[in-house]
């Protein structure tokens, strides 16, 4: 008989395109791929009847609204006070320009901080909830008795979550913009130096119909966005209470991201359509 060999073999080479959906290039177009058609799945099952959705809906974006009105209007108080009052004041003291700078904090805080704050606080309380709620679930194969049962998942979770963030996101962004406009001139004479009327006459000239139009559909383009990748996260993970944890922070920071992207791609746009709103008239 001949000896046995005993040497050990060794596996073969992965293909090229194995290697390449390994790659961490490749799993971020996955992971894109995945969160649009989720999106094209919600939009065509949501105007197919029946709306069983609706009621959920209007539930879900009361829990949100609730989640999230505190912390914005803290975090937008802190940030008038913060960085428009006390970092900036004596900037423009400097400059003798204090009566511009009503006008110019309700605009500039308009096009940009109140924005992104107001996504980024959405993203990071009512976007972590939604991800952990719907990756529970998932670990709980609550979504496959769904199916056995013939439920639709989409129509009874998804489409409610992204419909409930566009609204409560949009309500809390109304939120920041009220509590910006009231500090501005509640404060804005004692930190300035000027009149109340002063005030009032920069805030109301440079508080522009398009500025508050733009602001509100960044609002509705963010929850959109927060409630689909949100969704889209919780349903893609796995690996038990640890597998919640890693869906969680992977949705906060790529919806952190995408606020950004958003707020930026709308302000040009709008900003090349209407190049005279480059004007500053407070």
């Amino acid at each position: 008989m001949s000896a046995i060999d005993k040497t050990p073999r060794s596996s073969p080479r992965p293909s090229l395109a194995q290697a390449a959906t390994e790659t961490k290039a490749f799993a971020s177009l996955r992971t894109a791929g995945d969160i649009g058609g989720l999106g094209v799945r919600s939009i065509a099952t949501a105007f197919k009847p029946p709306y069983s959705w609706v009621q959920t809906t209007i539930e879900e974006s009361n829990l949100l609204f609730r989640r999230c009105v505190v912390p914005i209007a803290v975090c937008m108080f802190a940030w008038t006070i913060g960085y428009a009052f006390i970092l900036l004041t004596g900037f423009v003291e400097l400059l003798g320009a204090e009566d511009r700078m009503p006008g110019g904090l309700v605009l500039g805080f308009t096009r940009e901080p109140i924005a992104w704050v107001s996504g980024m606080v959405f993203a990071g309380a009512a976007g972590a909830a939604i991800t952990a709620d719907m990756a529970a679930r998932k670990n709980r194969e609550e979504l496959d008795a769904l199916s056995v049962l013939g439920v639709n998942h989409i129509r009874t979770l998804i489409i409610p979550r992204i419909v409930a963030s566009m609204i409560a996101c949009l309500e809390i962004g109304l939120i920041a913009s009220f509590v910006t406009v009231v500090t501005v001139y509640v404060l804005g004479p004692t930190y300035a130096d000027i009149s109340a009327a002063l005030v009032f006459k920069g805030i109301t000239q440079s508080l522009l119909t398009t500025d508050v139009l733009a602001l509100m559909f960044k609002f509705v383009l963010f929850g959109g966005f927060v409630g689909l990748v949100s969704s889209a996260k919780g349903l893609a993970a796995k690996g038990g209470t640890e597998g919640v944890g890693r869906a969680v922070n992977e949705a906060v920071v790529l919806t952190f991201a995408g606020v950004w992207v958003i707020n930026s791609l709308v302000n040009l746009t709008y900003l090349t359509v209407f190049p005279q709103l480059a004007d500053f008239k407070g």
